[in-house]
């Protein structure tokens, strides 16, 4: 009976834990648009300065600075930063400030390209292992807490931040400028948090373009992000645009 019951128990883990892994699967490594084969984007990559290095020593020397004369304001703002929402670019399209409009497309688009973007970052990641700065250098204090155990080098928040910038200002090119601007201040929020070196940061602006240039490939992507230009522009009330030819 005992060996029965251990049977049982043993096969209800084990189905729990296909699920479990399954469940991982379908929210991480979900590819509309992409292949999900990530040599080729990796291999772009120049491995980051070592830990012991002086180019090292210097970034953390900026890091450290910047620790020392951030604002309250500053550090509230990073951390309103800290996830990746396609809302947080809503204000740098031309919505006022704190507006949330109902735009299910853009959403949907930016959450598939979120999705199919992060599996190369993390290839990338797990090639370097670079140590975030303040495991390298214990008086930098972060001002965020949920990176604890992960790597630095590329900054997957720079990725999403240049990624949507760059989809976003294809869809809105009135608001280019406003776009970029606001992709160069979300990256180095990471920097003012103290959770990323300067050099990490360019590595995912590096990564970004690599990953719209394949999105741009893609038709289904294409397909997808006219039909969320459409709802977008229409809700900035801009007159109708159609992406391009790729």
């Amino acid at each position: 009976m005992r060996a029965k019951a251990a049977r049982v128990t043993s096969a209800i883990v084990v189905t729990l834990a296909i699920a479990a892994a399954v469940h991982w699967w379908l929210q991480h490594d979900r590819h509309t648009y992409l292949t999900g084969v990530t040599a080729d984007f990796v291999a772009i990559f120049a491995a980051p300065p070592k830990a012991d290095s002086p180019a090292t020593r210097r970034e953390l020397d900026e890091l450290l600075e910047m620790q020392r004369t951030r604002t309250a304001a500053e550090v509230s703002a990073a951390r309103a930063d800290r996830k990746t929402e396609i809302q947080r670019f809503y204000a740098a399209l031309g919505f006022p400030a704190g507006a949330n409009p109902d735009l299910p497309l853009l959403r949907a688009l930016a959450a598939n390209v979120e999705d199919d973007t992060r599996p190369y970052v993390r290839a990338a990641k797990e090639k370097f292992r670079r140590l975030r700065p303040y495991e390298i250098e214990p008086r930098i204090e972060p001002c965020i807490d949920n990176v604890r155990g992960d790597l630095s080098y590329p900054s997957g928040h720079a990725n999403y931040g240049y990624v949507m910038a760059d989809l976003l200002r294809e869809m809105v090119p009135e608001r280019e400028r406003q776009l970029i601007a606001r992709a160069d201040e979300f990256a180095r929020q990471r920097m003012v948090c103290g959770v990323h070196f300067a050099s990490d940061i360019d590595a995912g602006r590096q990564g970004a373009s690599w990953l719209v240039t394949m999105l741009n490939g893609s038709a289904e992507y294409r397909e997808d992000a006219n039909a969320a230009m459409a709802e977008l522009r229409a809700a900035l009330e801009l007159p109708p645009r159609v992406l391009p030819p790729w």
